[in-house]
């Protein structure tokens, strides 16, 4: 008896969908915006979300994808230490020498707005407190995107 099928794991649905991880280290940061806007897809037009990728230090990309849905224009510090400790000790255990890519989504965004630059700044500065090197910050908005910084 296959335990798949008797425990439904096997049923089509939602996660037929996922986009399939790269097969090569991410490089540079066109490839990483690449890899950010088939991740994010339609939800590019949704409300402002955080979506983080762990990468090791090759530039392999983790199964670890993180999106934040929801997130406030002005970011808490605090709150922001507190999910970039949960990924650094992900890539201590993990990938270590790796890095974090960001991207700061809302659908009227996807350039160098407030609330991007706002955003990439605590962001850069909670890893920075935690000694996790960023590799990539970019823009995702409806109609355009963008890197921010490496």
């Amino acid at each position: 008896m296959d335990i798949h099928d008797s425990a439904g794991w096997a049923a089509p649905g939602p996660d037929d969908d996922l986009p399939v991880l790269p097969d090569h280290p991410l490089r540079d940061e066109d490839d990483i915006l690449a890899v950010m806007l088939s991740l994010v897809g339609p939800e590019r037009a949704g409300p402002p979300a955080l979506w983080l990728v762990l990468l090791d230090a090759e530039g392999m990309m983790l199964p670890v994808v993180l999106p934040l849905v929801g997130i406030p224009l002005q970011p808490d510090l605090g709150q922001v230490r507190q999910v970039v400790v949960a990924m650094a000790d992900i890539l201590a255990h993990d990938a270590p020498g790796g890095s974090l890519a960001a991207a700061l989504v809302r659908a009227a965004g996807g350039d160098r707005g407030s609330f991007e630059r706002t955003w990439e700044h605590v962001l850069r500065t909670a890893a920075a407190d935690r000694g996790v090197r960023v590799s990539a910050v970019v823009a995702v908005g409806e109609h355009r995107a963008r890197v921010l910084g490496t």
